[in-house]
């Protein structure tokens, strides 16, 4: 596998969420949490919505129009912002061990950090920048 499959693959998984978080956060809350859903979950479902929007098309375009190097950096930046995700989510799911929606989620999370970082740090070499 590719760098820029890699891209593609995390732009395919993240729609299905984004899309809905967006559109219709309140019924993507519910179905995959058990808690009511208050107005402030719902704003935030929407900002996050929002994030992955932004996320989806920068791996999309990263995927094709960026050169090798940029990518790499890109990789490895999304790396840190996937093990964050990955460590907000234990923090946020401890006390919802029976919600298998949320522990999904962290392990959507996990799952790219580890591509992120074996794309942007084990394979990843950076060539000097020219021009």
């Amino acid at each position: 596998m590719t760098l820029p499959t890699w891209y593609r693959i995390h732009a395919i998984v993240t729609i299905p969420f984004a899309l809905p978080m967006v559109l219709i956060p309140r019924w993507l809350i519910e179905l995959i949490t058990k808690g009511d859903v208050s107005p402030l979950a719902i704003d935030l479902a929407r900002l996050v919505g929002a994030a992955y929007l932004l996320i989806t098309i920068l791996t999309w375009v990263a995927a094709g129009e960026l050169r090798r190097r940029a990518q790499v950096i890109l990789a490895r930046v999304f790396c840190v912002y996937e093990s964050i995700g990955v460590l907000v989510g234990l923090t946020i799911h401890f006390d919802a061990n029976g919600d298998l929606g949320r522990w999904i989620t962290v392990g959507f999370f996990a799952v790219f950090a580890l591509g992120y970082l074996w794309f942007g740090f084990v394979t990843g070499r950076l060539e000097p920048a020219t021009g």
